[in-house]
């Protein structure tokens, strides 16, 4: 082919013209009814909305195209302003500077954080929190604090949380969210995600490749943290020495004495707010004084340290001539050189205040053993996640671990035998104990029977431990001295001191991650993020107290509407409702009318349906009479239900007593049940040793009818 010369300013693109004259769809968006149909619903594929949601923007919609309400909002800007202006209503968050020196250079951080004494006084005045926040009924700590308050005063009482957080799953920003709840509120409330929480946002230091690994340089990111505090527990410390008298809703003066009861945290934390020096001290544990060696021996009781005696420590190192005697008289209790923030506040022992649970634990006792899947077979449970495998998740809270632990015996008691595996049968007892151990330490209501049994479990646990480090001393070398291995020492301490785990364990401030991670997702711009986020949960926070008047608005409109409709029924306020009137068992999900011809004939192939129609007869004829109630009409009909809720009774240790039967319900109308009582024979070695209660069907035959 010959060459060809082309001007530059011609040597172009000629696209071959369009052949078609028809002209374009002029309903493009057919068979969407209109434009406006077709574009609300790419909005709300473009925002990921969920069915719930798009329910909502759709109701919306509806209620804006009937114009019964006005609709003003013409942009964001507009809806950020108006959500600016109803955000007064709950108390704001201040921005702060925190000035703190290191080699003699000053550094300044900023502080996110809300006034702690003015969100518990908005709380003293909500009309729905008010009448709770009297109904404290918590354990030792809470009442040796009441004993020493001056007569007619009043405890207000908080817990804090602490901890880091990735806020995006790429990427390198993290947040450090500090959530503050109020004890004086019941606990379902306290550990919900809206007003029984409160979060701040501390400064977090970068590190300098320069200064890590320097003492000092650990010192002064502590020093950080504490200055935060400082700032954070401000409008609380000089009211926690003197007291508070303040109106609350019942138009009663009431003297408060603010403290902290309990401090939420993972152990990371617990060092920093206790200004302990880690695992590595000679001290590691931010409770009590057990040295470095003896962490795995959960069985001896060791001194327990108190906020008294560190500030005394403190003070007699700072007396010392030199640098060299100060560090090794704070070495001696494994201390930094700092003054604790929490010192500022009366009644409140930092070392006491601690929440210990160990709901990770199981999974340092798996770690470097083996790899296992779950059994996909594995039955399915209401609220239980259903793991493939357990050992590479790369990312889980409490619950999941949790969770995994219910599963891991069943998954592994058939291959991990006390022939072929023995150690790894070990290993499997010390979970089964350790199970038991999570069970009483997760009790929401416990006597002196559950804390003693569950003293009694931890014995156990840690003596078949200690057989399980001995026998794989020489197999592995794992480091044992672990300080949540420790901890498990102290957890029935803090239930007689603190009340139930559920008061002080990390998971309902976890949940609050959740929550700030999607505000740093979805509505910032990822550059100075805490004043952004602390932004959108001011702004979620007056959200739900409009919601909260608008339904107690709809509840009495609503009751208004039912008296005048029925004039005479005048008492129907004046009877108080009680849930327990309400039948323990309720049945749901109907089906359709059934003839017993055709249940029978669906069922042919279970022998437990032959002569259904006899069976059920002569059930009914001896059960009525027996209650003495006639026989129904026999019109041979029957509706099949498909759910059954039961609400169970529960009482401690003889008061209340149940015959149970073990069974699987074949056919929900009231109801035929195959039962599994069948005689075991020998109870096995492997089943006393991991606590299983096996159970055998009868022969389906024998399948009988119940009454519920």
């Amino acid at each position: 082919m010959a060459s060809e010369v082309h001007a530059f300013d011609n040597f172009k693109r000629h696209p071959t013209p369009s052949t078609s004259s028809m002209p374009p769809d002029k309903q493009p968006w057919a068979l969407f009814k209109s434009r406006l149909e077709f574009k609300i619903a790419e909005l709300a594929l473009e925002a990921c909305l969920n069915n719930e949601q798009t329910d909502r923007l759709i109701k919306f919609c509806n209620r804006c195209a009937s114009r019964q309400e006005k609709f003003m909002f013409q942009n964001h800007k507009d809806i950020h302003n108006m959500w600016d202006a109803v955000s007064h209503r709950v108390t704001g968050f201040t921005q702060d500077v925190i000035s703190v020196s290191y080699n003699d250079t000053i550094q300044q951080f900023n502080l996110y954080y809300w006034d702690l004494w003015e969100w518990a006084a908005n709380l003293l005045h909500n009309p729905r929190l008010f009448p709770h926040m009297m109904s404290l009924s918590l354990a030792n700590t809470f009442w040796n604090v009441q004993s020493q308050l001056p007569p007619g005063s009043k405890p207000l009482v908080f817990i804090l949380y602490a901890d880091k957080t990735q806020l995006s799953s790429f990427g390198t920003a993290r947040g450090y969210p500090v959530i503050a709840r109020l004890v004086n509120l019941p606990t379902d409330i306290r550990n919900g995600q809206g007003v029984g929480g409160r979060i701040h946002i501390l400064p977090q230091v970068k590190e300098d490749r320069d200064h890590t690994s320097k003492p000092s340089w650990v010192n002064f990111k502590n020093a950080v943290w504490h200055e935060s505090f400082v700032k954070i527990l401000s409008s609380l410390a000089s009211k926690s020495h003197t007291g508070q008298w303040f109106e609350c809703l019942d138009n009663v003066q009431h003297w408060f004495f603010p403290f902290i009861l309990i401090l939420s945290a993972d152990y990371e934390e617990q060092c920093i707010m206790s200004l302990i020096r880690d695992i590595k001290c000679l001290w590691p544990c931010t409770v009590c004084l057990v040295p470095h060696d003896e962490l795995m021996n959960t069985l001896k009781c060791y001194p327990y340290r108190t906020s008294a005696q560190s500030q005394e420590v403190l003070q007699a190192a700072q007396s010392k001539q030199t640098a060299e005697e100060k560090e090794e008289k704070l070495k001696e209790y494994g201390l930094r050189d700092l003054i604790n923030a929490f010192a500022a506040v009366m009644y409140t022992n930092v070392h006491d205040a601690f929440g210990l649970y160990h709901d990770h634990f199981w999974v340092k006792l798996l770690e470097n053993h083996w790899q296992f899947g779950m059994n996909k077979t594995f039955p399915r449970w209401q609220n239980l996640k259903h793991l493939a495998q357990v050992m590479s998740i790369s990312f889980a809270d409490g619950s999941v671990y949790e969770d995994i632990s219910k599963m891991v015996i069943h998954a592994t008691h058939a291959i991990l035998t006390e022939d072929e595996c023995p150690l790894g049968y070990l290993l499997l007892r010390c979970i089964r104990l350790f199970l038991e151990l999570d069970m009483y330490a997760a009790l929401q209501v416990h006597t002196t029977e559950t804390i003693s049994a569950g003293r009694h479990a931890i014995q156990a646990f840690s003596t078949y431990l200690q057989q399980y480090i001995d026998k794989s001393a020489d197999e592995s070398d794992k480091n044992w001295n672990f300080p949540k291995l420790h901890m498990s020492s102290h957890i029935f301490d803090n239930v007689e001191a603190k009340g139930a785990t559920h008061n002080y364990n990390t998971k309902p401030n976890e949940k609050m991650h959740g929550p700030l991670k999607d505000s740093y997702l979805l509505c910032t711009n990822f550059r100075d993020v805490a004043p952004q986020i602390l932004r959108i949960n001011h702004w979620q926070v007056a959200a739900e107290s409009i919601q909260r008047h608008i339904s107690d608005l709809d509840e009495y409109e609503s009751q208004d509407s039912e008296d005048s409709e029925d004039p005479d029924n005048t008492d129907n306020d004046l009877v108080p409702s009680n849930d327990t009137d309400s039948p323990h068992v309720k049945l749901g999900s109907r089906q359709v009318e059934e003839s017993f011809e055709s249940i029978e004939d669906a069922h042919k192939e279970h022998i437990a349906f032959t002569n259904f129609w006899t069976k059920l007869n002569e059930f009914l004829t001896n059960f009525l009479f027996a209650i003495q109630l006639p026989l129904p009409a026999s019109d041979k009909v029957i509706t099949e239900c498909r759910f059954l809720k039961v609400n169970y009774g529960s009482m401690f240790y003889g008061r209340l007593h149940f015959d149970l039967i073990f069974g699987r319900l074949l056919f929900l109308f009231e109801s035929l049940v195959h039962q599994f009582d069948a005689p075991m024979g020998v109870w096995l070695r492997k089943d006393k040793h991991l606590n299983f209660y096996r159970i055998r069907a009868r022969p389906r035959a024998q399948a009988e009818f119940f009454s519920v």
